[in-house]
């Protein structure tokens, strides 16, 4: 059982190269499908899924959030779920009214990025776009499998379980140039930047 990711680019190639520099593209694009994975597996172990992703822009962005949150300007990240999870500790789980379970694999739903946004705020944070994205890519799935940050007990557990899945994945990304002051500090502890 695996779990798949679904690209959809919307800020083309050239812009990705760009941002995630020295890392290329592809290597990009794998750290972050590792990152919606482990995510998954963390939340609801490997079932069989599949989550669509988008990397977008800020006037991209800005629409989806005026659109789907009435919110006016853009937002790191928003997520798309379509399915009911209840939350029993760091676990997520299907409501009764989702819990058959479809053949093949669960689509989970839709994680969109706004890169300009990623580029602005780990400009703020002083760490690198990498990290920046993989977070957002952490966070917009735990939002598709039910988890919150609207009350402190639940920012607890969502920013628990992002540092999880940060400390996984320095461990097993070990070919990736995490920054010094980044996400992560020397002892491979996740370390989060409250977004």
């Amino acid at each position: 059982m695996g779990c798949s990711v679904t690209f959809h680019d919307r800020i083309g190639r050239d812009r990705l190269e760009e941002a995630v520099e020295p890392l290329d593209a592809d290597a990009a694009l794998e750290l972050i499908r590792s990152a919606v994975c482990e995510t998954v597996h963390t939340a609801i172990g490997k079932s069989a899924t599949e989550v669509e992703l988008t990397l977008a822009g800020d006037a991209e962005m800005e629409r989806l959030n005026f659109d789907h949150m009435g919110e006016r300007g853009p937002t790191d990240v928003l997520s798309f779920p379509l399915h009911e999870w209840a939350l029993d500790g760091r676990q997520s789980h299907l409501t009764d009214d989702d819990g058959a379970s479809p053949p093949g694999p669960l689509l989970l739903g839709d994680v969109v990025i706004d890169l300009d946004q990623a580029l602005r705020q780990a400009a703020e944070g002083d760490w690198g776009i990498t990290e920046e994205v993989v977070l957002l890519a952490i966070h917009g799935t735990l939002h598709l499998l039910g988890h919150d940050h609207a009350e402190m007990d639940e920012e607890e557990r969502m920013r628990g379980l992002e540092h999880q899945v940060l400390g996984i994945l320095h461990r097993r990304h070990r070919d990736v140039a995490w920054q010094p002051g980044s996400l992560f500090d020397r002892a491979g502890h996740a370390v989060t930047t409250g977004s």
